[in-house]
């Protein structure tokens, strides 16, 4: 593997992640070279110094990391395979970083196809808006390599400065991310959903979004992660039997003034065969057991 010092870098879809991402990396001294299917997305990074490669296997012929931010698995995929691809052109020993959000089945995929090639993958992707990207401050999950990983740690932090390892496996990274984003998006139902309901019913504009900031800050939010990670329902500080009851009237309150709480229907259904289980007195949180067995 190349010193870190002597590290040159080739960069592999220039959308506007692609973009704010290769650009922090140039920003950061690193000899760039970049592709692009529309190659006029590259002009602000040649004008300032980088190369332009006519294919993926000479961007990769010309650096000893390769950093690829596209769309789907299918994009990705093709980009990799094939005489003009980034494994047509990667040097022995040198690193592909795979930065899209894909399948936990291509991850590891896309592992054994470096592997067999003499060559290493990571799948390293990023979370965080476009803003948090041209700020270069995005998150990114990494897995692949131990080596390999240290040996690109400071390109990865270019970009992503909050850079956690998850484990050897490709696909260990991919699940983290989609967990991240089903987290975001799940979060984002329930603030929906809980305006919605604010709004129908008359309350002040204000009040939801005080609710909500303070929720997502509470220590007592965190105690929860703690205790459904430890399945820890005996120690009870609200009853299932409580807790069924409050859904429903959560679910009936919303319902009289035209709001569905999609979101409260599927907890009461669980909360429903927790009681059937006959845990009524077991700790509300217990619900998640549903998910966790």
């Amino acid at each position: 593997m190349p010193s870190p010092d002597k590290q040159t870098v080739a960069f592999i879809g220039l959308g506007k992640m692609g973009h704010a991402m290769a650009t922090n990396v140039q920003k950061a001294g690193y000899p760039l070279t970049v592709w692009n299917r529309s190659p006029h997305k590259a002009e602000a990074l040649v004008a300032a110094g980088a190369s332009l490669a006519q294919s993926p296997a000479a961007a990769a012929r010309a650096a000893d990391i390769v950093i690829s931010s596209l769309a789907d698995d299918a994009s990705l995929k093709s980009v990799v395979s094939g005489p003009e691809g980034i494994l047509g052109g990667l040097r022995p020993g040198a690193i592909h970083i795979g930065t899209s959000t894909v399948s936990p089945g291509l991850s590891d995929e896309l592992g054994s196809m470096h592997t067999a090639a003499g060559r290493h993958h990571l799948a390293g992707p990023v979370v965080g808006r476009l803003t948090v990207a041209e700020a270069a401050q995005l998150v990114t999950f990494v897995a692949g390599d131990a080596d390999a990983i240290e040996s690109v740690r400071a390109v990865i932090t270019t970009y992503a400065p909050a850079m956690v390892v998850v484990g050897p496996r490709q696909s260990q990274a991919a699940i983290a991310k989609l967990i991240a984003n089903f987290l975001g998006a799940s979060a984002m139902d329930l603030i929906g959903q809980s305006l919605a309901w604010a709004e129908k019913s008359g309350l002040p504009p204000e009040l939801v979004p005080q609710m909500l900031a303070g929720f997502f800050g509470n220590p007592g939010t965190r105690e929860y992660i703690a205790k459904i990670a430890e399945r820890d329902f005996d120690t009870v500080g609200f009853t299932a039997a409580g807790g069924r009851k409050d859904v429903g009237l959560m679910i009936d309150a919303a319902q009289a003034v035209g709001q569905r709480l999609s979101s409260a229907e599927a907890l009461r259904a669980k909360m429903d065969e927790v009681i059937a289980r006959g845990w009524r007195d077991k700790d509300w949180s217990c619900f998640t057991d549903i998910d966790l067995a």
